[in-house]
């Protein structure tokens, strides 16, 4: 890959390693909520939610690396009951979790995007849009998250 062509937006094609990602804002401490269709997913398949995580990592100009060293941690919503239809489903990542404990979440910043599969199967992400419905989404979403969701593990101390 070219240093003029790079990446797509919302592609996986970034380099984890490719120092020029790094920035300003990178070790902000916020939560990300990817909203996803649930029937774009198998239940209970944790790679698919790997790598959804990732190429949103890639999109935000993220090395993939930062998932696998646990600097961030996700809350995967289960799926529901299927009489019940659930449509869409939530993965809460805590970015940076490691550089604050017990944070306030009405201070916290958040951000909400989009992750579909396009016509080859392939994810990518996309932010919405229009600011009210961000901004719904996400007040909507933090109804239940900032309650069940307490602020990030990392996946060893999940194990354990």
């Amino acid at each position: 890959m070219s240093e003029v062509e790079g990446p797509k937006p919302g592609s996986a094609e970034t380099q984890p390693d490719d120092p020029s990602l790094i920035s300003a804002t990178k070790a902000q401490a916020k939560r990300v909520i990817l909203r996803l269709r649930v029937n774009e997913f198998s239940d209970g398949d944790p790679s698919e939610y790997d790598d959804a995580i990732k190429t949103y990592l890639a999109f935000a100009g993220r090395p993939i690396t930062e998932w696998e060293e646990d600097r961030h941690y996700a809350h995967i919503e289960p799926f529901q009951d299927p009489e019940l239809r659930q449509t869409r489903f939530h993965i809460t990542l805590d970015m940076e979790q490691g550089s604050i404990e017990n944070p306030d979440f009405g201070k916290l910043p958040h951000e909400v995007y989009r992750i579909r599969r396009d016509g080859h199967g392939e994810l990518q992400v996309a932010l919405i849009q229009s600011p009210l419905e961000r901004e719904n989404l996400i007040k909507k979403i933090r109804q239940y998250s900032d309650i069940l969701y307490p602020w990030g593990r990392t996946r060893r101390a999940g194990k354990s």
